[in-house]
């Protein structure tokens, strides 16, 4: 399949549109935290200037604030509106904030022009906001944006306090918000020039890095396509080998390469023709060995086959005489095994059924128990009833005596005078017949409390012995099973025995028929040795012969194989 996609390309038209997207992100991070560094900045410079103002109108002179009946305003009896204004004034030409002196939440002296009639604001009221949070609350004040005298201001009012904390007026300090705004859009253009110039240098530094990484992949990839046709005589540009970046190394490598391919084919193609020579004078050596050799193995195999046949016939009969008596050992042992597991099989079945008969007597003293235990919460449930209906008489009761000191305290009532003391009487029982019906009440909800929880505990006595029932059968059943596992286990034992007892007599039968073979197999043996040994001599150097002639064979095929795949490469000369 063709193959036309840029690596570099690809990689530059990802890391473009992310480093412009990066670029906007950023810029707009940056401006909109130099914004409101500018702002915070900026309320801080307004605060200390209004702190500034109130510390100097406070304390130049000594006494309180007071607006005199001609409406000029003291400190400390000295009229201030022209020193104060004259202050002020110079401070603004100094600082380019704008100052104002509330008397109350009137302007009294102020360095502010209205925007229409081109005077002085003083006389003019503050806002709304301003006069409950400062006035009022005697809190500092920050307003972004207000309107005041037809121009939207950045202003912050601080208290101005008495000696004794009263508030009386207030203490401004603000600015446009024109030249606010002005001087942060500056700075967010600044910013966004920046930006833009930066994107375009690092641009400008991509397309030249993916122009030169380019023509470099280019030159590797050509030189690779001549490699993949054979051809070992291409080269790179010097201005691809000098690079000092990854690109360099691998068309470096590829030089090597290149060079060790041309020292690698042109050894081979050497040693192959030496391995065809040496091969085909191998297979015409190894050809006139293998013919004297067949007819030296003939002669000897005549001799040798009678020997061989009667010595396997009885070395047969020894390896089958000696597997019969591995197969019985093993039987002994498997029977002796089977006794040990009848026995142990028979203790456990014991020991299992006499668990099961005390485990049964236990679940019987159990259900018993569960009986006795029954009858008793029956008779607390019968008891607990028997309160509840005690507790409903005394409720009736109460009633009773309650209406009857309800009727003796209005006879009293009717005999005036006279019937005082039987009065008190007559309310100490509606009292006491009140606290007797309230404990009824709670007696009343107790024992229904009782009644239900003692109904709760019938009900889970009564599921208990069901379970301890059904328990117990199960119990029955599985002593049944295990006697009949006992009676099982007592058969396989009695089996086992008998077929030890046989096996004794087998195994001393096996024992007398290893003894004539083992004779009669040293016999053969004798006979077999000497041609069994020189047969299997000739055997393996025919063998030997064979092997040698077929690597002959295969060595030349490869030889001329190596010679054709080697034609595919075009050496350097």
């Amino acid at each position: 399949m063709k193959k036309n996609h840029k690596l570099v390309a690809s990689i530059m038209m990802i890391v473009i549109p992310a480093t412009l997207v990066l670029a906007i992100v950023l810029s707009a991070i940056g401006i909109l935290r130099v914004q409101n560094a500018y702002l915070t900045s900026f309320s801080e410079e307004l605060r200390a200037c209004a702190i500034q103002l109130e510390d100097e109108v406070s304390h130049e002179y000594d006494g309180d604030w007071e607006m005199r009946e001609d409406g000029q305003l003291t400190k400390g009896g000295d009229i201030v509106h022209d020193e104060y204004q004259e202050q002020m004034d110079d401070m603004t030409d100094k600082t380019g904030v704008k100052y104002t002196l509330f008397w109350g939440d009137t302007r009294y002296i102020t360095t502010m022009y209205d925007a229409t009639t081109g005077e002085r604001m003083e006389g003019t009221k503050a806002g709304s906001a301003v006069v409950d949070t400062v006035i009022n609350k005697g809190q500092e004040y920050l307003a972004s944006n207000v309107d005041i005298g037809n121009k939207k201001w950045y202003a912050y009012y601080i208290p101005l306090t008495n000696s004794d904390g009263t508030v009386v007026g207030m203490v401004f300090a603000g600015r446009e918000t024109d030249d606010v705004n002005s001087k942060i859009n500056s700075t967010t253009i600044l910013m966004i020039i920046i930006a833009v110039v930066a994107l375009a240098i690092i641009i400008t530094i991509c397309l030249i890095i993916m122009k030169t990484s380019t023509d470099a992949m280019k030159d590797i990839v050509d030189g690779l396509v001549e490699l993949s046709k054979g051809n070992l005589n291409f080269n790179f540009s010097k201005k691809t080998l000098d690079r000092r970046d990854e690109i360099g190394v691998i068309a470096e490598k590829s030089h090597e390469l290149r060079d060790k391919l041309n020292e690698v084919i042109t050894t081979t193609l050497n040693l192959s023709e030496k391995v065809t020579h040496s091969g085909n004078e191998l297979s015409d050596s190894a050809e006139i060995a293998a013919n004297a050799s067949e007819m030296v193995t003939q002669s000897v195999s005549d001799i040798s086959n009678g020997a061989v046949s009667q010595s396997k016939s009885v070395e047969d009969s020894v390896n089958n005489t000696n597997e019969i008596g591995e197969d019985i050992d093993g039987i002994i042992e498997s029977v002796n095994g089977l006794n040990d597991s009848s026995n142990e099989m028979k203790e456990a079945a014991n020991r299992t059924v006499g668990a099961l008969e005390k485990l049964m007597q236990h679940n019987n003293a159990v259900l018993e128990s569960m009986k006795d235990i029954d009858k008793q919460i029956r008779l607390t449930n019968d008891a607990v009833k028997e309160i509840a209906q005690a507790s409903n008489v005394i409720t009736d009761i109460s009633s009773q005596t309650n209406l009857l000191a309800l009727n003796a305290s209005i006879e009293a009532a009717r005999a005036g005078e006279a019937g005082k003391g039987f009065a008190v009487v007559a309310t100490e029982i509606g009292s006491l017949a009140d606290q007797s019906g309230q404990a009824a009440v709670s007696i009343n909800e107790i024992v229904n409390n009782l009644v239900t929880e003692s109904q709760k505990s019938v009900d889970t006595i009564a599921l208990l012995n069901d379970d301890l029932n059904e328990q117990n059968l199960q119990l029955t059943s599985t002593k049944n099973d295990m006697d009949g596992v006992v009676g099982n286990v007592e058969s396989v034992e009695d089996g086992a025995k008998g077929i030890s007892e046989k096996i004794k007599h087998l195994n001393a039968s096996k024992e007398r028929l290893a003894g004539i073979i083992t004779d009669l197999s040293k016999v053969s043996e004798s006979n077999a040795s000497s041609a069994l040994e020189t047969n299997n001599s000739m055997k393996e150097l025919n063998n030997t012969f064979e092997v040698i002639s077929n690597a002959a064979v295969a060595l030349k095929q490869l030889a001329n194989d190596l010679n054709e795949q080697m034609q595919f490469f075009e050496l350097n000369q």
